[in-house]
């Protein structure tokens, strides 16, 4: 992912509008007046509205790919592998909270078949990862057998999940990395 400096100044700007107004405040006449453009400048970088919402995905999409990649260390046992996942996501929802918000209201996606299968895609690339960790820390003895690993996969990013949309709603009212972490304290010992 490459994106100039106008072009990531457009997608923040985004984010931003869509995080504390709503999607339907996210047009091209919006973020060329937050920016200080003319609108035929946002067109510059990017074809349509559709394609800054893309890209804003594909923000995120690079952001969590990153975190997948850090969490498949085969040195570190299947517990610590979630461990080190949960700390990042929680991390990183700290230090990004409005992409956050857009991400996690990814109804407001639904309606659009391209957009919908990106978030499906990034969902999938957790989940893919998760259960392997998941599957190999059973097979370890380190993670319970008596139910099922895609069961288990559901408990832990479901349990996120309810997190992030509390602090959501909340207007991001509570540290999300101490509460966070606390859940994943819990969510470990029903592992």
């Amino acid at each position: 992912m490459h994106f100039t400096v106008r072009q990531e100044q457009i997608v923040n700007t985004s984010i931003k509008l869509i995080a504390n107004q709503g999607i339907q405040t996210m047009t091209i006449k919006n973020i060329a007046k937050e920016i200080g453009v003319s609108e035929p400048a946002i067109y510059r970088h990017f074809k349509s509205k559709f394609d800054i919402i893309y890209a804003v995905m594909d923000y995120f999409d690079h952001y969590s790919l990153e975190v997948c990649e850090i969490i498949e260390n085969p040195e570190l046992n299947a517990i610590a592998n979630i461990d080190l996942f949960f700390k990042n996501r929680y991390r990183f929802f700290a230090d990004h909270p409005e992409l956050t918000k857009v991400m996690f209201s990814e109804e407001a996606f639904q309606y659009d078949a391209q957009l919908s299968q990106k978030i499906m895609h990034i969902m999938h690339q957790h989940r893919e990862i998760l259960l392997k960790i998941i599957e190999k820390g059973q097979k370890d003895d380190l993670i319970r057998t008596d139910i099922e690993f895609d069961h288990l996969f559901h408990i832990v990013i479901g349990s996120m999940r309810l997190m992030v949309d509390r602090w959501c709603f909340s207007n991001f009212s509570f540290d999300i990395y101490t509460k966070g972490m606390a859940l994943w304290e819990a969510v470990k010992k029903i592992l």
